[in-house]
């Protein structure tokens, strides 16, 4: 069980679309920094729905963000504190930063 950090805006960088080519079913997103971005595009979405995927709360309220993430109606996306990021990086075999 893997889980996939990415910290780079997906239009600036292609590590998220890699990074979902790769991917294992039991394997975890982590998105922080400038990628949270992603989460405003439908199509992103999308690919990340069969997926758990890991966002911090401090990247969302820094990018001005945490109104248009609190409409989403993806359960497998959550909010998570530095704190929370520390516990599934130990819950995880191993951590890939893209």
């Amino acid at each position: 069980m893997i889980l996939h950090h990415i910290q780079t805006s997906s239009t600036s960088d292609n590590a998220l679309s890699l990074c979902l080519r790769y991917i294992a079913v039991n394997d975890s997103i982590m998105l922080a920094a400038d990628a949270v971005n992603a989460l405003l595009k439908p199509q992103l979405l999308s690919a990340m729905q069969a997926y758990n995927v890991y966002v911090l709360n401090d990247d969302i309220q820094a990018r001005g963000l945490t109104a248009k993430i609190a409409k989403l109606q993806y359960p497998n996306i959550h909010q998570i504190d530095y704190n929370e990021f520390v516990n599934q990086t130990l819950r995880h075999t191993k951590v890939i930063t893209w």
